[in-house]
């Protein structure tokens, strides 16, 4: 029996198959004389045809009608369907799922999400929360943030004789990626307007424009004060300075409703999970903040899918883990990767493109590579993965070990005096 696991965070909706590649694509659909469009593709028109732009369907998975009559979709139960259609066979139609979904979901929507499964048809074998699948692993009290695209969810996670368990969890409205990306959209507007007499804003190309490239943008931030850009407008090629700092600023203002929370925990240990890697990354609060790998918590449930499986299928808030299959402290870490006889340090992020079975490694972060990585601890961190690739990560950064990708091998070294 093929099992897949499916991660519901409309961020970044993400299945991988046993022994198959990681896919992913964020909750955007378009409705279109044709059908309905979903993920990447429909993202990329999202700014410029925004009265067929939907990105609301996960938060608001339900049967009530659509504001106007639609040809392919009556409610966004519809559009959640072709989605998650489209996701199982990006998957290589596996016979049986394992769903994780975010602590936002009511028990409605779950019934919902398991009758849409039923449809296509897939079997659901298992419902874990995501934040619990994400910190299977876990050693002490922890307090996990998840960024969805317009709302977070804050999971307080105990951990008493090898058994995990969540404890306490709070939804924050209106805090996703979304409105973290429109305060940097409007900053960048802001500055052009007052450089140039130019808002990017106002036009929906421009929109576009912008939005395609924010998230390329924020990321390099996070490791560079300032970066310098581009933009092509009427005027001809804008050139502008994103500063950190300024950045920083807009998002802290942005985020009184998560710190009151982080308070309350202040002796759990604080975890953000790959889809809010934006805050830990701009923000010198979080920077010591352990950060979840993208694949963290489908890569957990593959490994204890034995564990999870429940006839009633009821959501798995609590999970036993042996104390044996925890991931161990390691005091040593690789410092470079090792490629066709050239190290690259793993102090900043590597960026890995492939052509014609060939890798290239550049030291900095190219959201056109094929794959991102950086080291976060102990442990090697994605940053960014081409849907499809097939990636392989150690469970830790130590020297001796390799990662796999797509049919390339790379070692983990250590360099004295480096």
């Amino acid at each position: 029996m093929t099992v897949a696991v499916l991660e519901l965070n409309d961020q970044s909706l993400s299945i991988q198959a046993e022994g198959g590649a990681l896919h992913t694509e964020p909750g955007f659909a378009q409705l279109t004389a044709s059908g309905i469009e979903t993920g990447d593709r429909a993202r990329a028109i999202a700014w410029q045809q925004p009265q067929h732009s939907y990105n609301q369907y996960w938060r608001q998975l339900n049967q009530v009608a659509l504001p106007s009559k639609q040809r392919w979709a009556r409610h966004h139960a519809d559009i959640a369907f072709a989605q998650l259609k489209q996701l199982v066979e990006m998957a290589g139609s596996p016979e049986s799922l394992i769903l994780s979904v975010p602590g936002s979901f009511s028990e409605d929507q779950l019934s919902l999400v398991l009758g849409l499964a039923s449809a296509i048809p897939v079997q659901i074998i298992a419902v874990i929360d995501s934040a619990l699948a994400s910190c299977a692993e876990q050693q002490a009290p922890t307090l996990m943030i998840e960024l969805q695209l317009q709302q977070a969810v804050i999971t307080k996670l105990d951990v008493t004789n090898g058994t995990t368990s969540i404890s306490a969890q709070e939804v924050i409205p209106d805090l996703g990626i979304m409105q973290l990306y429109n305060a940097a959209a409007r900053h960048i507007s802001d500055q052009l307007i007052a450089d140039y007499r130019y808002d990017p804003l106002h036009t929906s190309d421009g929109e576009q424009l912008i939005y395609d490239q924010l998230p390329h943008w924020l990321m390099q931030l996070g490791w560079e004060d300032e970066i310098s850009v581009t933009l092509p407008s009427p005027q001809g090629e804008l050139n502008l300075v994103l500063r950190k700092q300024q950045i920083a600023d807009l998002l802290e203002q942005r985020l009184s409703g998560l710190n009151v929370i982080i308070k309350k925990h202040a002796k759990a240990a604080l975890c953000f999970s790959h889809s809010a890697a934006l805050i830990p990354a701009l923000l010198p609060q979080f920077a010591d903040a352990q950060l979840c790998a993208q694949n963290a918590g489908i890569n957990n449930c593959l490994n204890l899918q034995d564990k999870l499986f429940n006839s009633e299928l009821q959501r798995i808030s609590t999970l036993e883990v042996s104390t044996k299959t925890r991931a161990p402290d390691k005091k040593h870490r690789a410092t470079h990767l090792l490629y066709q006889d050239n190290a690259y340090p793993l102090d900043h992020p590597i960026s890995i493109h492939i052509k014609d079975n060939q890798l290239t490694l550049v030291s900095t972060i190219d959201n056109r590579a094929a794959f991102v990585l950086v080291v976060e601890g102990q442990q090697l961190k994605v940053l960014h993965q081409q849907d499809g690739l097939e990636v392989q990560l150690p469970s830790a950064c130590q020297p001796g070990k390799t990662l796999k990708i797509g049919s390339q091998k790379l070692r983990l070294i250590e360099v004295s005096n480096a």
